[in-house]
């Protein structure tokens, strides 16, 4: 097992790079975008972001994921390229169609999405066109990543964000052109990387594969659109949510918070992209529940423990991002780490319900996340009036809360994994406990802040052991393998 532990880790910190650069340029940038737009302009960014998300999912209806497993699946390289192929084609022309769409209906949907009205016309079309770009990224990307080609993964990743910045922040802050400029620069620059990857792969390309390629993709991925699609109404709804329930400047709020919260990525996302292969590629070894179960356990305990610590400072960092113009994002600090838990427990699911996946029973999740969206829309629906942000917050737990709920039942009557399940539910209620006793004395301003921490960071790590969760044996073996 330590080979394994040590293959994820090692896979997951080469993936990092990449992600770590990118966060990094994204935190950097973010105060120059939010001193140089309007906070209307601000939320809109958010509402497109919004709806280019969906138009992804739509474009690529879970061939993405199926493409992962078929990859490791397939015997010959022929195959392989064959399902790349298929897949690249299939979701390229199903956003071509959006594209097209958008065009036709660009002035309703403006006046639909925008409190600013036609004066934004024309940005979900840019936007979405950069979108076909960043889908031909995420696939080639994706190749290489199960190639093993790390460095090329990490490159042409960092390549395509740094760039789509550079040039948003030109248009924004030169050439002033405000919420049109952050999409020009991401047409230009995931345009750019899309046509470079295709050059460098276009080897790896035929126009020549099997239609059963095709069904197969379709078969397995269309059963996990819901998913995605209830992802994106527990994720991206919300925004609407708050910029039509409550107002764009609260919505501008809401976003900045998504913003900080988005660091936990730095995690999450390295994590992801390394556990989707690794673990499909170990299914049939005799010790693979056993590190499942390990992996889920340690994933909750340093996401959480992640971010308990960056809430210490989130306040400071918030008010230094956003200086002193704009103290109207200052109480978007509050949000954050129910967003960011959100982020852990999204993970989660993906490890306590790894037999489903194994055994191609994607509905299952499906289902799960299907019910936790009508348990998010219809609290958030009824609580936002009242509560305002903390409503999308708290929906946004107790919806993930309910998925990794449901998928570990579902997941244990198939392929049972000792998760320690009670424990990890004892953990996550103490946890949940500490950080609002943080964002209470947070908001009413306690003085020396820095004590009540180290009590809650203390009775955190008390309750890892104390709820079963790990031993002091068990840490220290993992700590031996990863010297």
């Amino acid at each position: 097992m330590k080979p394994l532990f040590k293959r994820l880790f090692s896979d997951s910190i080469a993936f990092a790079i990449a992600n770590v650069g990118n966060k990094l340029v994204g935190l950097l940038l973010f105060p120059v975008f939010l001193r140089n737009m309007e906070q209307v302009e601000y939320a809109d960014w958010g509402m497109t972001n919004t709806l280019t998300l969906v138009v992804t999912y739509l474009s690529m209806l879970g061939t993405d994921a199926a493409f992962a497993f078929y990859y490791h699946d397939v015997k010959t390289q022929k195959e392989r390229r064959g399902y790349l192929s298929a897949t690249l084609f299939f979701s390229c022309l199903m956003c071509l169609i959006y594209i097209i769409a958008s065009l036709l209906f660009s002035r309703p949907l403006s006046m639909f999405l925008y409190a600013s009205g036609t004066k934004n016309q024309w940005v979900i079309s840019i936007a979405i066109v950069a979108t076909l770009g960043a889908i031909i990224i995420q696939h080639l990307l994706a190749y290489s990543r199960y190639q093993h080609r790390k460095w090329f993964f990490t490159i042409f990743s960092m390549s395509y964000v740094i760039g789509s910045s550079l040039w948003s922040v030109y248009f924004v802050v030169v050439e002033k052109q405000g919420l049109y400029g952050v999409f020009y620069g991401q047409l230009i620059g995931q345009g750019t990387v899309a046509l470079v990857l295709l050059f460098l792969y276009r080897k790896e390309l035929t126009s020549r594969f099997p239609t059963q390629y095709f069904k197969n993709l379709l078969q397995y991925g269309l059963p996990l659109l819901p998913t995605l699609m209830v992802f994106w109404v527990m994720n991206m709804v919300s925004r609407p949510i708050v910029y039509h329930m409550v107002s764009p400047e609260k919505a501008a709020v809401y976003e900045a918070a998504i913003r900080f919260a988005s660091v936990i990525a730095l995690i999450t996302a390295p994590f992801q992209l390394a556990w989707r292969p690794f673990s499909i590629s170990i299914k049939d070894r005799e010790d693979a529940p056993r590190l499942y179960g390990m992996v889920g356990r340690g994933g909750l305990v340093v996401g959480s423990l992640a971010i308990m610590c960056l809430s210490f400072v989130i306040e400071p960092l918030v008010q230094w991002v956003a200086s002193q113009n704009k103290p109207e994002y200052f109480e978007s600090y509050r949000y954050v780490w129910m967003l960011s838990f959100g982020t852990i427990l999204n993970v989660l699911h993906l490890i306590v319900g790894v037999g489903l996946l194994i055994h191609k029973q994607t509905r299952t999740i499906s289902h799960a996340f299907m019910v936790a969206a009508i348990i998010y829309l219809s609290g958030c629906l009824i609580l936002t009036p009242i509560l305002e942000l903390w409503a999308v917050c708290i929906m946004n737990v107790i919806a993930y809360l309910f998925i990794i709920i449901f998928v570990y039942w579902q997941n244990q009557k198939i392929y049972p994994v000792d998760f320690r399940f009670r424990s990890m539910l004892i953990y996550i209620t103490v946890y949940l406990c500490s950080m609002a006793g943080i964002t209470w004395i947070q908001i009413h301003h306690w003085p020396h802040l820095w004590i009540y921490y180290v009590i809650a960071l203390f009775i955190t790590i008390v309750a890892v052991f104390a709820s079963g969760l790990f031993s002091i044996n068990q840490l220290s073996r993992v700590k031996k393998w990863f010297n």
